[in-house]
């Protein structure tokens, strides 16, 4: 197997608190797809039967300051989960760590955020990524590893709402085929066009289904005879889409 894992678990935490000094030197320095990376490698004994694994952990200091952003959304759905009372046991930790809770017959229940431990926990874990593998010993191999399994994943999901297959609504083995068919090949199209967008940095700005959603109102107009055919206006997000992508549109 080949995991993330979250950078809240106390073990995580400890790695990160014990690396973060160390990480950024010159031995460290990975890049990987174009990202600059720091990475720290080491054998773990996992879980009850202590079995042999390895614990990478990658740090981007570009990723720091998103991850910040990240960081406090939670923050923030943690301190709505407080203040209604409905709390989440998975997120005990957060909220002993987080959060100081005061409570007064007069005005009730009153959710305080902990800056002080907030600001210590975005210095020392904010950018930092951790993989957990048992059979990958190379940095690099388990990221893409994992980062191929993401997009594979990322596919299916594809396949269930964007590509519409949460209910087939086929009653004939002939058509079932037809349509697995055609969404195979849209699933091609999909992945494709979502590896075009991360070479091209696209992906920073859009999903794949904000893109088509931005490109559908361009459309190809044919005549028959001498006419041809025309394009509709084209906007400006649509015109720097197309030019990310490296397409030249006919008139």
């Amino acid at each position: 197997f080949t995991l993330a894992v979250s950078n809240s678990l106390k073990w995580v935490k400890g790695i990160i608190y014990e690396t973060r000094d160390s990480i950024q030197t010159p031995e460290n320095y990975r890049k990987v797809d174009g990202e600059i990376l720091y990475v720290h490698s080491r054998l773990f004994l996992w879980g009850k039967d202590r079995r042999r694994c390895y614990v990478h952990l990658y740090y981007n200091a570009h990723a720091a300051a998103t991850a910040m952003d990240t960081f406090t959304e939670e923050l923030l759905s943690y301190k709505e989960e407080l203040a209604s009372g409905q709390t989440v046991s998975g997120h005990e930790e957060a909220y002993d760590a987080f959060f100081t809770i005061k409570e007064t017959p007069v005005r009730g229940r009153k959710v305080l955020f902990n800056n002080e431990a907030i600001m210590k926990y975005r210095d020392r874990y904010a950018g930092f990524l951790a993989i957990l593998t048992n059979g990958i010993e190379d940095p690099v191999e388990a990221l893409r590893v994992y980062r191929n399994k993401d997009t594979i994943e990322k596919s299916f999901d594809d396949l269930k709402n964007q590509l519409d297959m949460k209910r087939l609504r086929i009653h004939s083995a002939a058509s079932m085929d037809g349509r697995l068919f055609v969404q195979f090949i849209a699933l091609i199209l999909m992945s494709a066009l979502r590896k075009k967008m991360r070479d091209t940095k696209l992906i920073e700005k859009y999903t794949v289904r904000e893109l088509l959603l931005e490109m559908e109102t361009l459309t190809q107009v044919r005549y028959s005879g001498k006419y041809g055919h025309i394009l509709t206006e084209i906007t400006k997000p649509q015109r720097e889409i197309l030019q990310s992508l490296k397409i030249q549109p006919k008139s």
